[in-house]
């Protein structure tokens, strides 16, 4: 069971003082960098009435995170769940996976096509394990070593078998959508990242030749 702790809106406060804001968006701090290491992630729930009211966003954060751990897939560890007292937001405290995020190496030209087979692999690992991670894109994979992993797990599924092919397929759709990492794909690391994919996959080869040209005409 995953135990959620109070925190005073004074208490947080504190904390935000004393630590680095690492994103916010229009409704305020998203994710803070704390005095040792650890972060903090605010969830804000934005309706009264939702899934929040039985499953709160820091409870599936930290349930995703063990169960990719259970899977021996690196990610977060989280470390403390809180429920800010007096309202309906949570936090989750954890420690952060070590490592660069795909999306940082590719912009500093830091990707080779042997990386990007490796990531080929781990996409059809994922797959294979029937984990359906719709933000799996570049800025969601951490790259630490010869270690692969995910990060921001909230919105995720994990299933008892192997992901369907219109699963697959729509998973693509969320790794290729984001525009900003576009110009750093180029096509001898896509061929990589589709060779990694295609020696790893639980697939006929016919379809994942299908699913590479359909990559290929998205991109190019």
């Amino acid at each position: 069971m995953i135990r959620i702790h109070p925190l005073s809106r004074e208490q947080l406060e504190r904390v935000v003082e004393r630590s680095e804001v690492v994103e916010r968006d229009s409704h305020g701090i998203k994710v803070l960098r704390l005095e040792d290491g650890r972060y903090l992630k605010y969830f804000r729930r934005k309706r009264y009435f939702n899934r929040e009211l039985l499953s709160p966003a820091a409870v599936r954060f930290a349930r995703h995170a063990r169960q990719l751990d259970r899977l021996r897939i690196p990610t977060v560890e989280v470390e403390s769940l809180h429920r800010i007292i007096g309202e309906p937001h949570t936090v989750a405290v954890y420690r952060p996976m070590p490592g660069d995020t795909l999306r940082a190496l590719l912009a500093r030209n830091a990707v080779d096509t042997q990386t990007l087979y490796r990531v080929g692999v781990f996409l059809a690992r994922l797959h294979r394990q029937g984990v359906f991670f719709r933000s799996v894109h570049p800025g969601n994979i951490v790259i630490d070593g010869l270690r692969i992993g995910l990060i921001d797990l909230l919105d995720m599924k994990v299933r008892p078998w192997s992901m369907s092919r219109w699963a697959r397929r729509r998973n693509w759709g969320h790794f290729l959508r984001c525009e900003e990492d576009r110009p750093h794909l180029r096509a001898e690391l896509i061929d990589a990242l589709l060779f990694g994919y295609r020696d790893a996959a639980d697939l006929p080869f016919s379809e994942v030749r299908e699913v590479a040209e359909r990559i290929r005409d998205y991109l190019f």
